[in-house]
């Protein structure tokens, strides 16, 4: 199994933390300690599919004179990273062919000093029927220029790609993506299979960049579904998990305030034949009603549950709750005060979606009575 430390870039970005136990982060050893403070019968196991080639989405920067990659270790230097050994390959395909372009073209690339510049990052996510990619070019300008036009049109005549879509923001910010959105090329959507249903995903939406791995999560999470249960999802996102779990639910809520999600959930449930009840609120999460379900999932972002949202759910009772987290702290910080209010721990895993950090996703079921 490849190593980070082996990885030509490794001592210079900033992707990868860890250069060893790179499969055991010092993350993971956290939460072991608090799952065996709160409950020593728990005994979670890490998940993981290894290192090489499993990271199927990443964001990259595009700066001056040509360099496509993540920055710099303790720097804001952009560096390329061609030998990418995480990314999938079809990630390193296009990010050398786009450089390759960008070296003959006349496109300016982004000086963030200047606030200057066309092209800024790049998106990239990988189709894993095809292994083709469906890009997005940030730019700082708030439309298309004929230059772009032209790059597009090359990168997509080259079959690399399965489709290409243009983001705006031009606005002086870390803030990557902008509000307006343009599709040029390709399929319009993404589409992933999990538990036999497809599921679209436009490229403002999120998705996991482990998808493989994120599979083995939602099949975990159906194994902790009682039949025609009455479910809710909440920071539902496309609704990847909820749309797989129909075979198992009665009737399934869903609520994501992200309208690009909640389009790519319409094209998902187009596809659907069977008829199970499905809602989808585009609301934010604190202010969905909380009843009548007997699940609850959620799948908050890196700071955990809005205070809010977690102040209604720790008085629930006969309610099962599936948390999913990608922040141990918030994580931590949020289980803290369901247990304090009578809540308990059923089970609980971690899984390494990012393998080369100290960043694992934790799973847990929690129910009150």
């Amino acid at each position: 199994m490849d190593q980070p430390s082996r990885c030509p870039h490794f001592s210079r970005c900033s992707g990868c933390e860890l250069d060893q136990n790179f499969l055991n982060p010092p993350v993971w050893q956290e939460a072991l300690a608090y799952f065996q403070k709160v409950d020593p019968s728990l005994a979670p196991q890490l998940m993981t599919l290894g290192f090489s080639q499993t990271r199927t989405k990443a964001k990259l920067a595009v700066r001056p004179p040509s360099e496509i990659g993540l920055f710099k270790r303790g720097a804001h230097e952009v560096i390329s990273i061609p030998h990418c050994l995480v990314h999938h390959s079809a990630i390193n395909r296009a990010a050398l062919l786009l450089k390759t372009e960008l070296a003959q073209s006349p496109i300016p690339l982004y000086n963030e000093k200047t606030n200057s510049g066309h092209l800024r990052y790049l998106q990239l996510a990988v189709d894993p029927k095809t292994e083709k990619v469906q890009l997005v070019l940030v730019l700082n300008t708030p439309h298309s220029t004929p230059q772009i036009e032209t790059l597009s049109q090359t990168l997509f005549a080259s079959r690399l790609f399965h489709s290409i879509w243009l983001n705006f923001q031009p606005a002086s910010t870390n803030k990557i993506f902008g509000d307006a959105w343009q599709h040029l090329h390709g399929e319009p959507f993404l589409w992933q299979k999990i538990n036999d249903t497809q599921i679209a995903f436009h490229p403002a939406a999120f998705s996991q960049a482990h998808f493989t791995l994120f599979e083995k999560m939602v099949h975990q999470i159906e194994a902790w579904i009682p039949p025609q249960s009455t479910l809710l999802e909440l920071y539902a996102g496309v609704g990847a998990i909820g749309l797989s779990l129909r075979h198992k639910a009665k009737q399934i809520h869903l609520v994501e305030n992200n309208p690009y999600a909640h389009l790519s959930f319409q094209q998902s449930l187009a596809r659907l034949e069977d008829p199970t009840p499905f809602s989808y609120l585009c609301i934010d999460a604190k202010d969905a009603p909380l009843s009548p379900y007997d699940t609850l999932i959620v799948d908050p972002p890196r700071k955990g549950l809005d205070p809010t949202l977690l102040h209604s759910i720790a008085p629930l009772k006969n309610t099962q709750l599936i948390y999913v987290s990608c922040g141990f702290e918030s994580f931590r910080k949020d289980t803290e005060t369901l247990l304090a209010s009578g809540w308990k721990f059923e089970n609980a895993a971690g899984y390494l979606l990012f393998p080369g950090t100290n960043h694992v996703e934790i799973l847990a079921r929690l129910t009150s009575s």
